[in-house]
């Protein structure tokens, strides 16, 4: 017969609990508060009616061991288009001495045994601090690290090292030709109209083996409820009966991710690049899209607090404009449709992305997504080593429908 189940969030955590539950026989309905799905991917024209301009507002990356979007952008007959560049290979610029990628590839393979046999407390600043052998290597990987996990080097674990997310090896990297936020509509348009925007969730109240949603303008009732919102905002909403002190412990411990990005058009197309200013912490990239040209666009990324401060990106994109400059003289700017984007300011997520850190416990994956009664929780905090990652994020959906499905019997 089936449950009624709502899905509170179209990010892609939503959809893809939404799009399993379906195909698993329920009756579901997705509600989410902006007025488009996709959430935390927002794919755009930086130049209006220049499909050669796609940018990424959001996530932007497919990347090694992405079996799940792989597998829906076949199912949707969207391409996934290599980029060119490495997201994993940054040419780093800005040290003394100067150094190159390959210096920092080397360095970080012989930190490795140390990194697997250091406590997972012990942080990434202090790890290096004590590995002075090679200083300028050791603030590449430091600013690396901490720009791709949006946080302070200080918060992260010594172990960070040891991930995808801080590897300088030459892996593949691509983008859904188009945008990726094409995943999110196809997702959308198979859902059709049990998905509705601008519908902004109150409260939850589970009572026995149903739930209440109180939306604007009315309660809706089902049988279980996928919260799939970013982690602030599921830690602000009014659940009944309240998240577990363990489980908010837990959450608590991951860490907040700060970012930015800056898309500036260019005058002429470069080659494809990557390059990192050290000091700055930010790194830029010029990559192919679907045509299997580059695009005339170069695309920048910052991560943490500090880096963020000292760009004064909440001032907009001046400062950062002249730091590129600096950094890509060779690149022809133009400013006029330059785009600086946060997700600080966006009210329906707050922050970019989590991530464990060095405060982290092992018995905190499984106590964050833990469900509360008929009340279930996916997104991307809840993915373990895929935590952060659009990967993540529909991988957690799927984890959340099946779980769900479970629970019927």
């Amino acid at each position: 017969m089936g449950l009624r189940v709502i899905v509170v969030g179209a990010g892609f955590a939503g959809l893809a609990a939404a799009d399993r539950l379906v195909q698993l026989g329920h009756d579901v309905t997705v509600l989410e508060s902006r007025d488009r799905v996709g959430g935390r991917v927002w794919s755009q024209q930086l130049v209006p009616g220049r499909a050669d301009t796609v940018i990424e507002r959001g996530a932007e990356f497919v990347l090694e061991g992405y079996e799940v979007m792989q597998g829906m952008a076949r199912r949707f007959d969207l391409a996934v288009a290599p980029s060119t560049m490495s997201y994993y290979v940054r040419d780093p610029r800005g040290t003394q001495p100067p150094v190159t990628a390959e210096d920092v590839a080397t360095y970080a393979q012989a930190l490795s045994p140390a990194a697997q046999a250091t406590a997972r407390g012990t942080s990434l600043r202090a790890f290096l601090d004590a590995h002075p052998q090679l200083p300028a290597e050791s603030e590449v990987l430091a600013a690396r690290a901490a720009i791709s996990c949006a946080v302070s080097e200080d918060l992260l674990s010594a172990q960070v090292l040891l991930d995808s997310t801080a590897s300088v090896q030459p892996l593949p990297t691509a983008r859904i030709a188009g945008g990726n936020q094409g995943i999110a509509l196809a997702l959308a348009a198979a859902l059709g109209d049990r998905v509705r925007v601008q519908a902004p969730v109150v409260s939850v109240r589970a009572r026995d083996d149903a739930v209440e949603v109180v939306i604007d303008g009315g309660v809706m009732h089902a049988d279980r409820v996928v919260l799939a919102v970013p982690l602030p905002l599921l830690e602000a909403l009014d659940v009944q009966p309240g998240l577990p002190a363990r489980q908010r412990a837990s959450m608590a411990r991951l860490t907040r991710g700060h970012a930015a990005k800056l898309h500036v058009p260019l005058a002429q197309r470069p080659a494809a690049s990557a390059v990192m200013d050290v000091p700055k912490r930010f790194w830029c990239w010029t990559a192919t899209d679907g045509s299997g040209q580059v695009q005339p666009v170069v695309h920048c990324f910052s991560g943490s607090p500090g880096a963020l401060s000292g760009l004064r990106v909440t001032d907009g994109p001046q400062v950062w404009l002249g730091a590129l400059r600096a950094l890509r003289s060779d690149l022809d700017l133009i400013d006029e449709h330059a785009l600086l984007s946060t997700w600080d300011d966006d009210p329906w997520a707050t922050f970019a992305y989590s991530g464990s850190g060095v405060a982290s416990e092992p018995c905190d994956e499984e106590l964050i997504r833990a469900p509360i009664g008929p009340v279930h929780i996916a997104g991307e905090h809840t993915a373990g080593d895929f935590a952060g990652l659009m990967e993540g994020a529909l991988r957690s959906g799927v984890r959340v429908a099946e779980e769900v499905h479970a629970s019927e019997a």
